[in-house]
């Protein structure tokens, strides 16, 4: 039976369904099969939901949570999420563009500048444009030459090459006298780096379905030509080398691991064949706004991500309800400030005691008590939004009590910015 292929693009919390008229990127239509699929592996992968059961009328719907990327379902739909990204009016190709950015920060990941000359590449499919971007850098390290090492080789021959290994020939049994047991040193291609590569390039050869990527895939897999694949990716990642000489490797290895490991994506359960690249958005955004601050603050400071040390309270002698704020930046060596990053939206003109611009208690009894704990209940605090066409400009401050602060602000990912009023220390 042929699988039916289909391709669905869908935002963040935008509704899945069986059967529709009006399919934009907030309400897609999907194939049945896509769809019971989804109902039965989808609300619980690695203990946290990527959809949630919605009722439209007297129809069901799936609503995707804060989940991005792609996903294939075994009837063979493809389904990509992306962000919702400043406004439901934002484009497909400018969500696009926002989230390879961050990806490609996240996970130290080579990619082209997406500016206007190459608009065309992110009309492609997300995983395309992946996937291309790696086929690329490997097209590139071949260009510039696969390194060799030597490699010690044990075998029998009936000639003596490099060393004997006296203890294996006296151990053979009577008649083999003509057989000598030796080693020697062989100059190979067949390296731990090469191994994995070839390894990611054939999986992504399985993955896509643009033409020229399956071409290119096949050219490449054909330069590996009697190389073999990694058999144990653990153990040659611990082999990679950082020698000066492999230079020309290093933007690899962070793409060889995404492909191989899925270190960031979720693994979907019954979908062993299929894309599975799934990333939690607020976890992508936390580490991307931890990764800019780095650069966007001046050299005195220094910016750690999920430190710890702190507690919420003792018990018996022991420390209880850890508290692990996103980002702590200190100025030299000291903390200064604590800040957490939300992937929420916010409304500035929501100014009542009623809406509270729609921030939400837990999340200010949180910081008050990093407040608390790291800073000794002095200093500024930052709770850090994505900007959205409600949420332009930083808050009036909160004030947790006397000396304690906190400021509400919005990150904006089209300009890499942080949007503060406020005098805190940047």
């Amino acid at each position: 039976m042929n699988h039916v292929k289909s391709y669905v693009q869908v935002k963040e919390y935008g509704l899945l369904v069986e059967t529709g008229d009006d399919t934009n990127l907030n309400h897609a239509e999907v194939s049945t099969s896509a769809f019971n699929w989804l109902m039965s592996n989808g609300l619980s992968i690695a203990g946290r939901e990527l959809v949630r059961v919605k009722r439209m009328g007297k129809k069901l719907a799936l609503q995707v949570v804060n989940f991005v990327g792609v996903l294939d379902t075994p009837c063979g739909t493809r389904i990509e999420i992306l962000p919702k990204i400043y406004s439901d009016r934002t484009s497909i190709e400018a969500s696009r563009k926002t989230l390879l950015k961050m990806l490609a920060v996240v996970e130290n990941l080579k990619l082209e500048q997406f500016n206007n000359a190459h608009l065309q590449v992110v009309n492609q499919p997300l995983i395309e444009v992946l996937i291309s971007q790696f086929l690329s850098q490997v097209s590139l390290l071949l260009k510039k030459g696969l390194r060799s090492e030597y490699q010690r080789v044990d075998a029998q021959r009936s000639f003596l090459k490099g060393r004997l290994n006296t203890v294996k020939q006296m151990r053979q049994r009577p008649g083999r006298d003509h057989i000598f047991q030796i080693s020697y040193d062989t100059f190979s291609v067949n390296r731990a780096e090469n191994r994995l590569i070839l390894s990611a390039v054939n999986i992504v050869s399985r993955w896509t379905r643009s033409s020229q990527n399956q071409r290119l895939a096949r050219e490449l897999i054909f330069a590996f030509d009697g190389m073999n694949k990694s058999n144990n990716h653990n153990e040659d990642f611990k082999r990679w080398s950082k020698d000066r000489n492999l230079t020309h490797y290093r933007n690899l290895e962070s793409w060889c691991k995404l492909i191989l490991f899925n270190e960031s994506p979720l693994t979907m359960s019954g979908n062993t064949e299929g894309v599975s690249f799934l990333f939690p958005m607020e976890v992508l955004f936390e580490r991307y706004v931890e990764k800019k601050l780095s650069k966007l603050l001046p050299s005195r400071f220094s910016v750690k991500g999920q430190i710890k040390g702190e507690s919420l309270t003792s018990h018996n002698g022991q420390n209880w309800f850890n508290l692990r704020p996103d980002i702590a930046i200190y100025d030299n060596g000291e903390i200064a400030v604590i800040a957490d990053t939300k992937w929420k939206i916010i409304n500035e003109n929501l100014n009542t005691s009623k809406d509270k611009y729609y921030l939400a208690q837990s999340d200010m009894y949180q910081l008050f008590a990093y407040g608390e704990k790291y800073l000794k209940g002095q200093g500024s605090l930052v709770l850090i939004y994505p900007k959205n066409e409600n949420f332009l400009e930083s808050l009036p401050s909160f004030e947790f009590k006397p000396g304690l602060l906190l400021h509400v602000v919005p990150y904006d990912l089209d300009k890499d910015e942080l949007r503060i009023n406020a005098p805190i220390l940047f």
